[in-house]
């Protein structure tokens, strides 16, 4: 009996690890017949031969051949191929067990903070965040009662959903925006939840120029600064990689470049802030000029995450309006030569109107010629009788 043990752990794969099907989107992941290079160096994933729900357990056995990223698995007997993308390393698996696929609990698709902005909560949060701003906002210019509330509401709302646009951009990428996918939800689904984005957006950009008439006075002609440290977020990254990919062309390369990267991002973006925190410190003195100026930087980044999230959003949609007109076009192209056919393959018989030759019989004829024809036999008949 021991020795059947033994055959079987030494004959087991020494590196099979076990996984959980997860995702922060999908609901179950693809099992794939494998296919092998025409060499047979390579082994693919192929055709789809089922689907995992997610939480189910599987054992990885071993890469594919000349694969890093999926694996094959044994279901039934059989070997198939899954993706390393919905695998993540089990608890099970016995300490000092190494994730061949890399580590796949820092994969965002597997953390929290992915599983979280997956889901509509934070959007809600952040809608949330924006109405009662605004209902502040509004109630602070109107009634004189409700400034002093608003003048430190207004912006520690807006500074949270600013921080969690952030925070869910720095998350998911443009996949932050899934909740106006048009693979999702249709077309119209997608386009009924931009237009709320496209408000609350509105109202994003425009809510600086508001709360600085709730803060200085709606007929005060002193304005905060804001435009300085604006251009100087916006450029602080560009600036730097531009100047980077000039050195390289140039030939210079190595931690010095690194270092002088580094400089140039730290002066982009420091020298509009410098500037606007001066001013606002002049206006409202050094504590509220700081907290303004510190509120003002988070402001512009989530803002830009927003007026991004939102190009995005709506280059998809333009892109789904394009396929529908060019669908149309094709159809009534196609309806159109199918039209013309029918009038070519019917030209052959008499149109509609078109004149009939009529013999002396009363028989009708498409051409004078063949009326005449058939004249000459009735003329013969009636020779004959």
């Amino acid at each position: 009996m021991l020795c059947g043990i033994l055959s079987v752990v030494l004959s087991a794969p020494a590196w099979a690890q076990k996984y959980v099907v997860d995702d922060n989107f999908a609901d179950s992941a693809s099992v794939c017949n494998i296919t092998l290079s025409k060499d047979g160096k390579y082994e693919m994933l192929g055709q789809e031969a089922f689907k995992l729900p997610m939480g189910d357990a599987v054992t990885v056995e071993r890469l594919l051949k000349g694969q890093t990223s999926d694996g094959l698995i044994k279901v039934n007997g059989k070997e198939y191929g899954i993706s390393s993308g919905y695998l993540l390393f089990s608890d099970e698996n016995p300490e000092g067990t190494e994730d061949i696929f890399g580590n796949t609990r820092e994969r965002n698709n597997h953390s929290w903070s992915g599983k979280f902005f997956a889901t509509f909560t934070p959007y809600a949060i952040i809608a949330i965040l924006f109405i009662v701003a605004m209902a502040f906002m509004f109630l602070g210019m109107k009634i004189e009662s409700m400034r002093r509330y608003a003048l430190f509401v207004v912006p520690g709302l807006i500074l949270l959903a600013s921080l969690l646009e952030i925070w869910a951009y720095w998350v998911l990428g443009n996949d932050a925006f899934w909740w106006c996918d048009k693979d999702k939800y249709g077309f119209f689904g997608s386009l009924f939840r931009a237009i709320p984005f496209m408000l609350f957006v509105a109202f994003q950009l425009y809510s600086f120029k508001l709360y600085q008439q709730l803060l200085l006075g709606k007929d005060s002609k002193t304005k905060l600064s804001i435009k300085p440290m604006a251009i100087s977020i916006a450029i602080c990254i560009p600036v730097p990689v531009a100047f980077a990919v000039i050195l390289a062309i140039l030939g210079v390369r190595g931690t010095f470049v690194d270092i002088l990267t580094v400089v140039v991002f730290l002066a982009s973006f420091a020298i509009g802030v410098m500037i606007s925190m001066k001013k606002n410190v002049s206006l409202l003195g050094k504590t509220a000029g700081l907290a303004f100026t510190i509120f003002g930087i988070v402001y512009i980044i989530g803002s830009l995450v927003a007026v991004w999230g939102l190009v995005v959003v709506i280059f998809r949609l333009i892109i789904q309006i394009l396929i529908i007109c060019a669908a149309i076009v094709g159809v009534c192209f196609a309806m159109d030569k199918g039209g013309a056919d029918s009038s070519s393959s019917s030209s052959s018989g008499p149109a509609p109107g078109s004149t009939l030759w009529i013999d002396e019989d009363g028989g009708r004829h498409r051409s004078q010629s063949a009326a005449e024809e058939a004249n000459k036999r009735i003329a013969e008949r009636k020779a004959n009788q």
